[in-house]
């Protein structure tokens, strides 16, 4: 009785194998007809036709019409039904947000983006994402429950189950409950909620930098300090999904001595290298020195002293901007040499919004570290710029959906 169950269950399992070899196939290669199927994945014809159907039936697979003909009947050809669900990625950023809606295979139908008004709360923000993510929807004409699965992309510090958005850097206050709950409630579907900097990387493996590259490190230059790997072609989150953050790496032998981690609160690299360090040397330096570029570039824009102003004013020359810079990558390029030899990766990807300073940003880093690395990396900024924590956001659902059991 037991080897009878044993063969049953082998024979589905295979069966099964079959089925997401096929559909895998189409997906990657369509249009193709049943007889290029038998060709592309070595299963019989008999077994390619009745899965097939199977797949049709489903609404899975359609028919398109007819291929050329090398001789006799023509082929009919075959295409996976990438519209018959869709996925949905948000991100929710400290100061602005973005909203998707793809189809099956990644293709965006809609998106559409905003910022937060200063001041709200990470309550109030998800209020603003349920409007923008309705009228997405409206907008691309298809059906609310079309959606096969949503995910929310952000920053922060992943140690606390449901927790996940619980620092939410620049707003202030700590948000109480679930804040995966509080999204299923408001948007009436489970939510998927990763990091935004993990996200990013994936995104640059799919269409940016990280293209034909398996080893690969990405830094996100954004208020806070991010960073992400991928090792033989894989991401790494970690066991705790927690892998990367580099903000909290120490410096010196005193900050090892006198600080401690945290979870909720800068770490010591991102006190002296980050969005956030940035603004408040800058701001310290306009009080101390009166009159600099940097205060004037400051007056004519209605943000106040930001990273952004501090690295125009270095680049137009404004010394005081500059010795800012300086002295704080000094501290970024010790943990990235460090980074660097311990991993040895192809690529070294710089995205953020620091990232928008282009061969700027590369000049305080390259020559810094040149010697001081055993295998030196190709250094790039990201081309893809917001875009890269959505793309890699929906390619993250079309990698971890199994569209033969949940389609």
């Amino acid at each position: 009785m037991k080897n009878v169950q044993l063969t049953k269950q082998s024979q589905s399992h295979i069966r099964d194998n079959n089925v997401r070899l096929i559909l895998n196939t189409l997906i990657h290669n369509e249009p193709l007809s049943r007889a290029d199927i038998v060709r592309h994945t070595h299963i019989s014809k008999p077994t390619v036709s009745t899965l097939i159907d199977e797949l049709m039936d489903r609404d899975i697979v359609h028919e398109i019409g007819e291929g050329r003909s090398r001789g006799g009947r023509k082929p009919m050809l075959l295409r996976f039904n990438s519209s018959k669900k869709h996925f949905m990625a948000f991100e929710m950023g400290r100061v602005g947000y973005r909203v998707a809606v793809s189809d099956l295979k990644g293709g965006v139908l809609k998106k559409k983006e905003g910022e937060f008004n200063k001041g709200m709360s990470v309550r109030d923000r998800i209020d603003v994402i349920r409007t923008c993510v309705v009228g997405t929807i409206d907008e691309t004409g298809i059906a609310p429950e079309s959606i096969l699965k949503i995910i929310c992309i952000a920053p922060g510090v992943y140690v606390e189950g449901g927790r996940e958005m619980k620092w939410f850097p620049g707003i202030g206050t700590e948000e109480p409950g679930d804040i995966k709950e509080a999204l299923r409630d408001l948007l009436l579907h489970e939510v998927i909620i990763d990091h935004s900097t993990k996200l990013s990387l994936l995104g640059e493996k799919v269409a940016g930098k990280a293209r034909d590259r398996s080893n690969v490190v990405y830094i996100d230059f954004a208020y806070g300090l991010g960073c992400s790997v991928m090792i033989n072609g894989d991401i790494y989150f970690g066991p705790n999904n927690s892998a990367g953050e580099i903000g909290y790496f120490f410096s010196s032998i005193e900050e090892f001595r006198r600080g401690r981690i945290v979870p909720y609160e800068f770490g010591a690299l991102e006190k002296n290298i980050s969005g956030m360090a940035l603004q408040r040397k800058g701001e310290e330096a306009a009080r101390r020195y009166g009159d600099t570029l940097l205060g004037r570039i400051t007056e004519e824009g209605e943000e106040g002293i930001t990273a952004r102003a501090v690295f125009k004013a270095a680049a137009q020359g404004d010394p005081v901007a500059y010795s800012i810079l300086k002295e704080s990558f000094c501290y970024f390029n010790m943990a990235l040499c460090n980074i660097i030899n311990m991993l040895t990766p192809e690529i070294v990807i710089f995205g953020g919004g620091f990232s928008r300073a282009g061969n700027f940003l590369l000049s305080l880093i390259q020559n810094e570290i040149s010697d001081k690395v055993l295998f030196m990396p190709e250094l790039q900024t990201s081309d893809l710029a917001n875009d890269a924590s959505i793309i890699g956001g929906i390619h993250y659902l079309i990698n971890t959906t199994d569209y033969y059991t949940e389609l």
